[in-house]
């Protein structure tokens, strides 16, 4: 009797132990030039840095008839604390998993709006 009383009242408390909170994904957006450097928002992590390397963009000019479609390609390098990786991301393409969380190239300025500027996009 007293070990199914015990039970009972561990099984409750158990059960009104609120459970631990997710943390909430912070989403962010780079725009960057070729060569530039920005920082990402930390959450209680070492602080990441994205770098745009260089990029080529074999994308078909405006008012141009083309077979092909074609394709951005960014070089990114990404270091958070020691760690520093390289990357190669495609648009259109997927997100890659880096060191700063998932990221992704979602735009591309045309060639003829000026410096090209690439927009990233991640989650942390």
């Amino acid at each position: 009797m007293v070990r199914t009383l015990l039970s009972l009242l561990l099984g409750a408390a158990l059960l009104g132990t609120p459970a631990p909170a997710a943390a909430v994904p912070t989403f962010w957006t780079l725009t960057l030039r070729a060569g530039q450097t920005a920082p990402l928002p930390a959450a209680g992590q070492p602080a990441a840095k994205v770098t745009l390397l260089s990029f080529s963009d074999s994308r078909c000019p405006p008012r141009a008839y083309c077979l092909v479609q074609g394709r951005v390609t960014a070089r990114v390098f990404v270091t958070r604390g020691a760690s520093s990786r390289l990357y190669t991301l495609t648009l259109p393409g997927v997100s890659a998993t880096t060191l700063a969380g998932p990221l992704r190239l979602t735009a591309a300025t045309g060639r003829d709006e000026g410096p090209q500027r690439l927009t990233l996009q991640g989650r942390r």
